[in-house]
Order: structure tokens, then C-alpha cells, then sequence
């Protein structure tokens, strides 16, 4: 009989900046590491690092970048010891589906990319300010191609189940218009599983995406991404027939569904400084009469736009218009690949908190044993 696999696409960055201490983080943003969990492991083809305006575009970059993840059976699920970015968050859903008899693959969507660099040289450890997260939804696609060819594993019954940032690659991964070009044909995800995504980009035709039945799960006092965007997605997904539902838990901070003491010294709750788009809302943009290289500079990265950023252009004086053009043209110009455009900066948060909570991290597994249970008909 074949096993059934659930594919958990990481979050490396934001568990990387959430699990180290807040002196360590005074410092700069930590080194990426290698996680080497126990299990087989399994290199594929994806992409190297590319901008999220690249990504949007479908431009396919001349090289391919090898990655790899973890397969785990059942039959030797061990306990696994994070090294580096996939930290015990994952490690928590790793036993938690190998214990009810699914097998797991941990992508490690960082490791090999991290000398991304060389090649955007102002990005920090992982670039993930460049990619924004676009590169796991890739590395999902390719890994769902890979497996649905393992002699052990049943293709139609293939999930992902995705942590933060991972989740933005386990949420959008379903919208048709990235599966067509960036997918292959003719295979998609049995379940969808996003951990507390970033919803806060509206982007082209995101409302039109595949069956693959998806459950949310946000905490209510969530800083890195509105909780309610979220809400607002799913929302106008059902409202086109789509199988799609989100749970919000009370008091729940991001982070919420596994146990940090052993990473906060002995506390379940951090709080640190930050400086973040945790409140804003965004849209992609495509108005060349707006976003083009005479006031973005040559090879602009920008395609992303705060939510009525064309509408404020045109209520504002030139004199304003340039210099507000003028600080985003600087940073391209020294080589800043940040893919957003704010005029309005009191959306902007200024503290990160990471926090246990028991209840939710407890109704959370339930659930979402449950789903999986019932969707793959076990």
C-alpha cells in the first residue's frame, strides 16, 4: 500500500530571525545554517534566487538551482534535532503526521541558495527580501513533480503543509496563473495547509485557483501579516465555490502552535524590536504609466504597491510625486531589491512577539489531524 506524503515547505527566514535571542539579533540578521534532520535525502531542480517582479512575470531564470528535502516513512520517524532554520516548529509537524502514519518531506528551501549574495549583494542572509517567499512556491511544484514519481508514495495524495513564510508557498501555490507557469501540468496538491501566511498581497487573479481543499490557521494577535487580509482571502475564495476556511485563534501570536522554551531559555514568549510591513496591505501593479524605469530607475525591482498607491499619486503635487519616486530610485540604484512601495508608513509595526499558546497550539494539531485524516480518506 502507498504512503501518503505531506510536503512542509519551510520558513527558514522568519524562524531564523525568531529563534535566536534578542542580543543576537541587535547584531544583524543571524547566518543561515544546515539542517540536517535524520531521514533520506532527496536533491531536485528549482530556482535560484529571483526578485518577486521576475516571479510575477514568469521570467525563468537561464540556471537551475539544486535543492533538497528530508523523506521520512513512518516506519523510522525519528525525533528531529533542528540545525539551523528548520527549527522545532517543523520538527513538531514532522512527528506529529509521521506519528499518525504519513510520510514527510522537509524542504530545505535556504541552505542552497544561501550565497544568493554574490549575486544581490545589498539582500540580507537568505535574500529573502528579495524573493519575499516566491521561491517556495516553486520549490513546492517541483517537489510535488518529484514525488508523485516515488514508487511509495500515491500522487493523488500529496499535501503541503506550510509555517509562516513556507505558507505563503503552500497558499498561492494553488493560484492557476503561478501553477501555469511555474508547475507542471496535470499534477496538483490533495490539501493545502498554510500556518499563519502572509495574506497581505493582493496579486493578479489570485481569486482563481485550483479544488485543493485549503485550511488556514492564524493567530489574532498576529504583527507579521494582518490577520483579517487573511480573512478577507478567504472570504472572497468561497464566494467563488472554493473549498477554503480559516481558523483565527484567541490571543494567539504568531509562532503559536509549538512549544520555543528551549530556544528563549526556558520562556514561551518573545518580544523584540522590529521593523516590518505587518500591518499594511499591498497589491501587485502592473501600470507601466506608474512603475517604470524614468521613475524607478533602470532594472526597478518594484511590482508590489500599497493599496490605493495610484489614487494617492494622483491627489498629490509633482514636487511630492519625485520625491517620493526619489527614494525608491536611489535604492535600486545601489542595488536594494525591495519589491514594495509605501506612501503611507503608519501601517508599518515596530515590535515583533513570537509566543506559545498551549490551547490553540493543541485544537490546532486536532484540526489538523482531522483534515488530513478525512481528506486522504484514511
Amino acid at each position: 500500500m502507498k504512503k501518503i506524503l505531506l510536503i512542509l515547505v519551510t520558513v527558514l527566514l522568519l524562524v531564523f530571525n525568531l529563534v535566536i535571542p534578542t542580543t543576537v539579533l541587535s547584531e544583524g540578521h543571524p547566518k543561515p545554517k544546515e539542517w540536517k534532520g535524520e531521514g533520506t535525502k532527496i536533491e531536485f531542480q528549482s530556482i535560484p534566487v529571483i526578485t518577486v517582479k521576475d516571479f510575477l512575470n514568469g521570467k525563468v531564470p537561464a540556471e537551475t538551482k539544486t535543492i533538497w528535502g528530508t523523506l521520512n516513512f513512518p516506519a523510522n520517524a525519528p525525533i528531529m534535532h533542528g540545525d539551523g532554520g528548520i527549527a522545532i516548529w517543523e520538527e513538531h509537524w514532522i512527528e506529529t503526521f509521521n506519528s499518525i502514519g504519513l510520510a514527510t518531506f522537509m524542504v530545505d528551501s535556504n541552505w542552497a541558495r544561501r550565497k544568493c549574495k554574490k549575486q544581490f549583494k545589498k539582500a540580507i542572509p537568505n535574500c529573502s527580501d528579495v524573493h519575499q517567499g516566491v521561491t517556495r512556491i516553486v520549490d513546492g511544484y517541483r517537489a510535488l513533480e518529484l514525488l508523485s514519481k516515488h514508487p511509495r508514495i500515491d500522487p493523488a495524495r500529496i499535501g503541503c503543509l506550510g509555517i509562516s513564510l513556507g505558507a505563503r508557498g503552500c497558499l498561492y501555490l494553488n493560484v492557476k496563473r503561478f501553477q501555469k507557469m511555474w508547475g507542471t501540468p496535470g499534477i496538483e496538491f490533495a490539501a493545502s495547509v498554510p500556518l499563519y501566511p502572509p495574506c497581505n498581497v493582493r496579486f493578479k487573479e489570485d481569486d482563481e485557483i485550483t479544488d485543493t481543499p485549503i485550511r488556514i490557521h492564524v493567530g489574532e494577535l498576529d504583527t507579521y501579516s494582518p490577520t483579517d487580509a487573511c480573512i478577507n482571502y478567504v472570504e472572497l475564495l468561497r464566494a467563488k465555490g472554493k473549498d477554503v476556511k480559516i481558523k483565527v485563534y484567541p490571543n494567539a501570536h504568531h509562532g503559536f502552535d509549538a512549544n520555543p522554551s528551549s530556544l528563549f531559555r526556558g520562556k514561551t514568549k518573545m518580544t523584540f524590536k522590529d521593523y516590518g510591513h505587518g500591518k499594511c496591505y499591498f497589491e501587485e501593479n502592473t501600470d507601466s504609466s506608474v512603475l517604470n524605469e524614468e521613475n524607478l530607475g533602470e532594472g526597478f525591482h518594484q511590482q508590489i504597491t500599497q493599496v490605493g498607491f495610484n489614487e494617492f499619486l494622483a491627489s498629490i503635487t509633482e514636487k511630492k510625486k519625485k520625491k517620493l519616486f526619489k527614494y525608491t530610485k536611489s535604492g535600486n540604484k545601489h542595488g536594494y531589491t525591495n519589491p514594495f512601495i509605501l506612501f503611507d508608513d503608519s501601517c508599518i509595526t515596530r515590535s515583533s512577539t513570537l509566543a506559545y499558546n498551549k490551547e490553540a497550539a493543541e485544537e490546532a494539531e486536532q484540526l489538523i489531524r482531522d483534515f488530513i485524516i478525512t481528506t486522504f480518506k484514511l
